[in-house]
């Protein structure tokens, strides 16, 4: 600390600036993840069972058994979103993930291919983020639009 000559005999303390790495973008960074990372253990069981979903394991000696993951992986996902009941938003995500498990069904037991397997996967991950935290995401991003917008 610093010391600040007064024009009493008191001598007043100046606290000193303090260097952080709080500024900026590492603010802006910090905040969006933030954001967008999961914070409660259904979110996160749900973002791991989307992101298994987009490893293609292909192993004859499997096969038995991986023809059922990806189904099961789906249901794990639309079950981690109706434990984790929002409101609207839970709805909503439960229509996206039941689109995708629909196709996901439909490509993984009668080999109907409408929809590519990445953009399925994507559904399902779309469908736990907006039932999780886009609301959050949407809201800081049209935040600092509207700032940057009214300058």
């Amino acid at each position: 600390m610093e010391t600040v000559q007064t024009g009493c005999c008191k001598a007043k303390r100046k606290p000193s600036k303090k260097g952080g790495g709080a500024n900026g973008s590492m603010s802006f960074l910090s905040t969006l993840l933030l954001i967008l990372l999961p914070k409660c253990p259904l979110c996160l069981t749900a973002y791991m069972s989307a992101v298994v979903m987009f490893l293609d394991i292909e192993n004859s000696q499997l096969a038995p058994f991986l023809m059922h993951a990806k189904p099961v992986l789906g249901a794990v996902i639309v079950l981690m979103i109706v434990l984790n009941s929002r409101g609207k938003r839970t709805l909503i995500s439960l229509g996206i993930a039941g689109v995708a498990m629909t196709f996901l069904l439909l490509k993984t037991y009668y080999s109907i291919a409408v929809l590519p397997d990445g953009l399925l996967y994507t559904a399902f991950f779309f469908a736990i983020w907006y039932n999780g935290n886009f609301r959050y995401f949407f809201h800081f991003i049209r935040s600092n639009g509207q700032k940057v917008g009214g300058s």
